[in-house]
C-alpha cells in the first residue's frame, strides 16, 4: 500500500480517505464501543451506493428501533473505519471526493442519556470515483432523433437504438426509454446486441419486451437507480403536461449515467415536467423538436434551469422537427452552458 496517501475532505466528509483500486486490504475494523452495548438492532441491509461525479450516494433499508445512523469509512492508512456522517435518513450524499476507491460501512444506533451509541453495522460496500473526462461529448454520439451511443472506454452504451446502419453488435449496455417504435426498435436492438449485452427498460414495458423476445432485461420504475456493468444509471420520469402521447401513467423513463466522471442526461420524450428540473447532472441530452416533446424554446428553459456543463439537442430534424431547431436552441441557452449539436 502506498504510503503518503492524500486525503480529501469535504463539508461533513470529515475523513474520507481516498485509496487506489488495490487498496481496499482491511484487516482491523474499529468502530466506536460503548460499554455494556448490546446488538438488539438488525444490521442495516440493503446497503448501496452510486457514485454522482465527485459524490457519492449512500442508502440503506430502514431499522425497525433504530434512533439514527452513522457512516464510517475506511482509512488505509490508519487500517480503521473514521465516522463521516450521522443522520436520520436513510440515504447521505457524501460530496467533493477526489478520484479512488472508497469502502463504507452503515451503523444503525440508539440514543441514550443524549448520546448515540452503535448497535450493529452493515456489510463494508466499496465504490470507485473516476477522475472526470474533460471532453466527454466526444465520445458521444447521435445516430438519429434519441439513438445515442456513448463510449466509455471498455463499455458501450447506447440508449433507444434506432435506424442503425449495418451490424455493429458493440452495445454493453442498452437502455430503453419508452414504447414508441422509434425509442424502442427490436430490430435496431438486434442490430447492436452481442451475447453478453444488458438492457434496461421501463418496468411498464415488459409486455413489448416479452413480445419482442427480450425476456431477461432489468425492469425499472420511475425515481429507481441500479449499476449496471459498473455504470451508475438513475431514472428519471419522462411524461407530457398538456399533450396525451406520453402519459405521466405509463412510467415512461429518462436516464441519467454516471460515465468517465459525467453525469450525463438522456432525458427521452418528455416535456420540462418537474422531475427534469431536479435533474443533476454535467451534460443534457433533451429533445427539441416539439410536437410529441418539448420545443427548443421550452427545451432551452429546462437546460437554463438546471445548468449543465453541456446541452446536446436531440429529437429533432427527422420524424419531427426541423435542422433549424437545433440551431434556435443553441441561441436560447445561456452563455454559460456550453451547446454541442451533433445531428
Amino acid at each position: 500500500m502506498k504510503k503518503n496517501m492524500k486525503h480529501r475532505f469535504a463539508g461533513a466528509v470529515a475523513a474520507a480517505v481516498i485509496a487506489s483500486a488495490s487498496a481496499v486490504y482491511c484487516p482491523v475494523e474499529l468502530f466506536p464501543a460503548v460499554a455494556g452495548a448490546v446488538s438488539e438492532l438488525a444490521a442495516p441491509g440493503g446497503f448501496s451506493a452510486a457514485a454522482e461525479g465527485s459524490a457519492v450516494k449512500l442508502k440503506w433499508n430502514k431499522v425497525k428501533g433504530a434512533d439514527a445512523y452513522r457512516v464510517f469509512v475506511y482509512d488505509p492508512v490508519s487500517r480503521k473505519y473514521k465516522s463521516v456522517r450521522t443522520s436520520g435518513k436513510t440515504s447521505v450524499s457524501l460530496t467533493g471526493l477526489s478520484a479512488g476507491t472508497y469502502r463504507f460501512k452503515v451503523a444503525a444506533l440508539v440514543k441514550k442519556n443524549g448520546k448515540y451509541s452503535v448497535r450493529s453495522r452493515s456489510g463494508s460496500i466499496s465504490i470507485t470515483i473516476t477522475d472526470k473526462e474533460k471532453n466527454m461529448t466526444d465520445r458521444i454520439t447521435i445516430n438519429t432523433q434519441s439513438s445515442i451511443r456513448i463510449d466509455c472506454n471498455d463499455l458501450i452504451v447506447r440508449i433507444d437504438p434506432f435506424r442503425i446502419s449495418g451490424e455493429p453488435h458493440d452495445a454493453d449496455i442498452i437502455l430503453i426509454t419508452h414504447a414508441h417504435y422509434d425509442h424502442f426498435s427490436p430490430e435496431d436492438i438486434r442490430k447492436v446486441s452481442k451475447s453478453d449485452t444488458v438492457i434496461a427498460a421501463p418496468k411498464s414495458m415488459k409486455k413489448e419486451l416479452n413480445e419482442a423476445g427480450i425476456t431477461d432485461a432489468i425492469l425499472l420504475g420511475a425515481n429507481d437507480s441500479a449499476e449496471i456493468r459498473g455504470i451508475s444509471v438513475e431514472t428519471v420520469r419522462a411524461y407530457n403536461q398538456s399533450k396525451a402521447f406520453h402519459p405521466k401513467s405509463n412510467n415512461w423513463l429518462g436516464y441519467v449515467v454516471t460515465v468517465l466522471g459525467n453525469r450525463i442526461y438522456a432525458a427521452g420524450d418528455t416535456d420540462a415536467v418537474r422531475e427534469a428540473k431536479a435533474v443533476k447532472c454535467d451534460i443534457a441530452l433533451v429533445p427539441v423538436g416539439g410536437t410529441y416533446t418539448m420545443d427548443a424554446k421550452e427545451a432551452a428553459e429546462l437546460v437554463n434551469a438546471i445548468k449543465p456543463e453541456t446541452a446536446i439537442p436531440i429529437h429533432y430534424g427527422s420524424i419531427v422537427g426541423t435542422r433549424s431547431d437545433g440551431e434556435e436552441f443553441a441561441k436560447l441557452v445561456d452563455k454559460d452552458i456550453k451547446v454541442v449539436t451533433l445531428l
